[in-house]
């Protein structure tokens, strides 16, 4: 039996009073794409990216975006929907994903998550507190006194009002979400996380977690990121050093964009800029895997 015969099988032992959401999820460089591109084509399904990193346009290749050839195979919703200046939340995914669940099912269609991203996934099996949205006058008010008294100083505003949430939460753009729904409610946004009130996209699942041997996905990881610097990651990376973008932002994140811009900016050899980029990835691998073994319950695991 084939993997894809072998998912087929197991969700129809399942018995569903609707059609489920699939999830695919797992460590990077798993496989995780692939293999929904082919259950997809079986299915008549369309993709849905859970990943954070691969919603900017910026960042097609060293994120590791679906090709265009994969895109005209199968719908593909998600992928390069934001520049990398621009704010986007795991709020903002999930009213994204809802349209999006409306648009596929009236389709009769399937729809599949996939990506690495936690947050992403528990999100939409679990919900999230609603949070008011804020507005841009307040969220632009907040940005210009970041910019104008710097991290440290904007830390100490933040924890005077939510001390729970800046022991965790330390980025700029988590750290001005924190103060600007403060401003907007006048309430802590670690308490509106303990709200009672939920708001789900769905309540029907069929989550699936891809495994491998720890050295393979290493193995898989590192020849990835080779694949990468041919594809033009350096050239990518070049574009958001030509125009300045400030590298406090989340895209900047994306595992590479970082030390290539220390290669780019002469500070260490390309050489020394892969080897570090394996690296974090390594790292990446095992803080995923921690992560789902304790915050995922998938109803199959595959090891490929």
């Amino acid at each position: 039996m084939s993997i894809i015969q072998l998912i087929e099988s197991k969700i129809l032992d399942t018995s569903f009073d609707k059609t489920p959401i699939i999830i695919i999820s797992g460590p990077t460089g798993v496989g995780k794409s692939n293999l929904a591109l082919s259950l997809a084509k079986k299915i008549n399904g369309v993709i849905i990216n859970a990943d954070s990193m691969q919603i900017y346009k910026e960042l097609k290749i060293i994120s590791s975006q679906p090709s265009n050839t994969d895109k005209k195979v199968v719908s593909h919703e998600l992928y390069s929907i934001r520049s990398i200046y621009q704010s986007f939340s795991v709020v903002d995914w999930l009213e994204l994903v809802e349209k999006k669940l409306d648009e596929i099912f009236n389709q009769n269609k399937v729809p599949i998550l996939v990506g690495g991203t936690g947050l992403y996934i528990k999100s939409a099996i679990n919900g999230i507190s609603k949070i008011p949205k804020v507005d841009k006058e307040v969220f632009d008010n907040c940005l210009k006194l970041f910019e104008k008294i710097g991290i440290i100083e904007f830390k100490k505003l933040v924890k005077k009002i939510d001390e729970n949430f800046i022991i965790k939460n330390i980025d700029k753009q988590r750290l001005i979400r924190a103060y600007s729904v403060y401003l907007q409610t006048g309430k802590a946004i670690s308490e509106w996380h303990k709200s009672s009130e939920i708001n789900k996209i769905y309540d029907t699942f069929f989550s699936i977690l891809l495994e491998q041997d720890r050295e393979k996905n290493y193995k898989n990881c590192e020849n990835r990121f080779d694949e990468f610097i041919d594809k033009g990651a350096i050239e990518e990376v070049r574009y958001l050093k030509e125009k300045n973008f400030d590298r406090s932002l989340p895209g900047f994140k994306c595992l590479g964009v970082n030390w290539i811009l220390k290669y780019l900016d002469k500070e260490i050899s390309l050489n020394d800029a892969i080897v570090l980029s394996k690296r974090d990835t390594r790292r990446y691998v095992k803080r995923q895997l921690t992560w789902f073994r304790h915050n995922f319950n998938p109803d199959l695991i595959l090891r490929i």
